[in-house]
Parts: C-alpha cells; sequence; structure tokens
C-alpha cells in the first residue's frame, strides 16, 4: 500500500490530475483545472501570510524594551498559529511558528535581564549560551508552552574562589530574572523546575560534564530525577548566547548517554513501561469516573510514549536530530525502520499532535479547561479510528523497544567482564 506521503508527492499529485483530465473533455478539463488553481492558490496566500506574520512577529520581539511587548508578540503568536492549522491543519507549521517566534523572545528576555541587572550595577562578561530542551529543543512548540531552558557558562582563567562565587551569584540572578520575564511575557514556569534559575540548570561546560557523571550513577534517593534530567537533556538545542561555547554540547549529552549501557537500559525501562489508551481489542482506555469520566490524557497516553520512544532509538544509535520527525527519517534513512513502520509513525505523530492542538485551540477558545483530556467518542468516525491507529504504532515501537532492549541486556550478562 502507499504512503500517505508518498500519495500527496508532486509526481503523485501530477498522475492523478492526468487521470482526471483523461475522463474529461475540453471545456470541463478548463474548468476542473481552475478550481484546482484557486485551492492552490489560496492554500499559498495562507503560507505566505503565516511566513510574513512570522518574521515580523520576530522582528518585533528582537527590539522589545520590555516584556509587555513580548506578550503582546506571544499572544499574537498563538492567534496566528491557530488560525493557521484551522486553515492547513499542519502540526508541523505550528510547531515551527510558535519555536521560531519563541526563541525570538527568549532571546530578548535575556537581554533584557542583562540590561536590568546592568543598570542595577551587576554585571560580568563571562559568555554565556541559552540551550533548550523539551519539546521547544526538539523545535515542537505548540499554541501553549511553559520554559524549559538551560544556561552553558563560559570561564575565565586567573578567577580565584571569591571571583567564581560573585560569578555564581549573577547567573542566579540573571536566570532569576529571566525566568520572571518570560513569565510575563506569557510563557509560565516548568512544573519540573528546568529553568536556569535553578543550579542544576546552569554552569559551565566542565560543570555539566561532572553533573552528567553523577547522574548516570543512578544513585537510588535521586534515580527518577536524574532519569528525568537525563531524558530531557537529550533533546538539547543552541538558542541564542555565544555559539562557540554551545558548539558540540548537545552531541557531549547524547555521547555521554549512548555509551553507557546501563543508562540506555533505564531509560528502555521507562519508555516500554508507559501506559496507552489502549485496551483490549484495541478500545480506547478513558477514565471511568471523576471531571474526565470518558475521556483520557492524550499528552501522556498517546503523545509522550511516542515521542520518548523516538527519541530512545535515535540516542542509541547516533542520531543528532532532535526534531521527533526528522528523528524518523534518520531512522528510516538508516535502515532501523522498515518503510511502513516509518510512515505510520510519521501518521501517528501528526494525528496525535493534530488533536493535541486541536484541544488547545478549545482551550483557547474557552471551551474547556484543560487541553490534555479528549473524549475519542465525541471525534468522527474516520478520526477515530486514525487515532486508534496512531496508539496502535505507538504501542509497536514500545513493543519493538522491549524486545530490543531486553536482548541487549540478556547478552550483557552472558559476556563477562573483560571479554
Amino acid at each position: 500500500m502507499m504512503a500517505k506521503e508518498e500519495k500527496l508527492s508532486l509526481p503523485a499529485i501530477e498522475h492523478a490530475l492526468v487521470a482526471r483530465l483523461s475522463l474529461l473533455d475540453l471545456l470541463s478539463s478548463e474548468e476542473y483545472l481552475s478550481g484546482t488553481a484557486e485551492i492552490v492558490t489560496s492554500m499559498q496566500k495562507m503560507v505566505k501570510t503565516a511566513g510574513g506574520e512570522l518574521s515580523r512577529l520576530i522582528a518585533e520581539a528582537a527590539v522589545a524594551e520590555d516584556t509587555a511587548t513580548l506578550a503582546r508578540v506571544n499572544a499574537r503568536v498563538v492567534i496566528a498559529a491557530a488560525e493557521l492549522f484551522i486553515s492547513l491543519h499542519s502540526a508541523p507549521m505550528v510547531q515551527q511558528m510558535c519555536t521560531c517566534a519563541r526563541d525570538a523572545i527568549a532571546e530578548r528576555a535575556l537581554e533584557l535581564s542583562r540590561r536590568k541587572l546592568y543598570f542595577s550595577g551587576t554585571c560580568c562578561d563571562i559568555p554565556i549560551a541559552l540551550l533548550a530542551v523539551g519539546s521547544d529543543g526538539r523545535e515542537e512548540q505548540l499554541l501553549y508552552t511553559d520554559q524549559d531552558y538551560l544556561f552553558v557558562i563560559g570561564s575565565e582563567e586567573g578567577i580565584d574562589s571569591r571571583s567564581e562565587e560573585d560569578t555564581d551569584d549573577y547567573f542566579a540572578m540573571l536566570g532569576a530574572v529571566f525566568a520572571a520575564k518570560l513569565e510575563e511575557a506569557g510563557i509560565s514556569r516548568c512544573s519540573g523546575g528546568i529553568m536556569p534559575l535553578n543550579a542544576d540548570w546552569r554552569g559551565s561546560v566542565q560543570q555539566w560534564q561532572e553533573r552528567l557523571a553523577v547522574m548516570l550513577r543512578f544513585e537510588r534517593n535521586d534515580w527518577e530525577k536524574n532519569i528525568l534530567n537525563l531524558i530531557a537533556l537529550i533533546d538539547v538545542r543552541f538558542v541564542c548566547g555565544d555559539r562557540l561555547l554551545a558548539q558540540g554540547f548537545g552531541a557531549m549529552v547524547r555521547s555521554v548517554i549512548r555509551n553507557d549501557p546501563q543508562a540506555l537500559r533505564h531509560i528502555a525501562r521507562v519508555v516500554s513501561s508507559m501506559k496507552l489508551s489502549r485496551g483490549w481489542l484495541k478500545r480506547f482506555v478513558v477514565e471511568g469516573d471523576g471531571n474526565h469520566k470518558g475521556e483520557f490524557n492524550l499528552k501522556l497516553l498517546a503523545w509522550m510514549p511516542l515521542v520518548m520512544s523516538v527519541r530512545l532509538l535515535s540516542v542509541n544509535l547516533g542520531i543528532e536530530e532532535t526534531s521527533t520527525l526528522r528523528r524518523i527519517g534518520c531512522l528510516q534513512s538508516g535502515g532501523h525502520l522498515t518503510e511502513r513502520t516509518a510512515a505510520d509513525l510519521r501518521e501517528a505523530y501528526l494525528v496525535i499532535t493534530g488533536h493535541r492542538i486541536t484541544q488547545q485551540i478549545r482551550r483557547l477558545k474557552r471551551i474547556i479547561d484543560d487541553d490534555c483530556y479528549l473524549n475519542p467518542h465525541e471525534l468522527p468516525r474516520d478520526q477515530r479510528e486514525s487515532l486508534r491507529a496512531a496508539i496502535g504504532a505507538v504501542d509497536e515501537i514500545q513493543s519493538m523497544i522491549r524486545t530490543g532492549f531486553s536482548m541487549a541486556a540478556a547478552a550483557d550478562r552472558l559476556i563477562a567482564p573483560g571479554q
């Protein structure tokens, strides 16, 4: 069976048009092609308008003098992305618009934060790089997001212990002001604390290397915290600041994790044990009572297991891409996924992400309060079945991970140390 993306390729579309024209006379063909051209022209206008709006928003954020302006930019991003999705139903377009605009917001918020400290009598010339993790690191932001950032801080030779303390105090203050300004701009604080105002999420490259070494010990008291932090760091991406300082940081993090079999097994255990809204005879598993009776958490029981499964396979195979769709493409081109499996995973990702955006639009319109939950039985039949198939694709990749990593663990136990 031809994959969806193959059916929609330009040669396939041309073939379909020719097949249709072969059934029509000259007058009917002219009318048909005129109608087709109108549809294409309308879509081109929508895409061009969205691109122009994104450019304007980035330019406006770049020169903003206060967080009120950044908040207006963020609000316009949400509206523009929602309208774009309603018109073209493209999750990747929404993600690009939201991620690019918020990169500009974050960059300006950091500059305004440094400026505030400077005029309060505090400054520091040590270079800094702002990096993102989570959906921002994967360039997959949606209408609503939170702060998932870290600092990589440069170093200067000859700094005494007192200066080092002063330096850390400065970047702690910078992280706190930065978080406050982003919050004022409409980007809420991370509930998991992934913000550079927290000491765990700022440091020099050496400090980050030492921190990774501690995480990889998997000490019992901090096991859950360390595994979640490692998973988050796999998606790290440069946003702004000193690019040379950040260069290779993400590759270093992913290499350290990839070369630690215990870390991969722990992550595989977490990923493969994540529950899905999938029960007996492929039925949706929904809440039986409470405020969300008849619904399930789309983010926790469909989207996260898919993203985390693709992330694990990618880091294990040395793929440096952070975007889920590009990771799937790399897994396919490297021969690690069949063409059919890759197509099913792409379709699953777009279907699930599309429903997440739809729920966020409903939240924007104040139809619902919690955009994470979805009632599958309120969907039209075709959408309900495509969602069921999408969750089935996630189930299959989880099974692949269970099999692959359990075999690897068994092999490790059979091979004696030193052999």
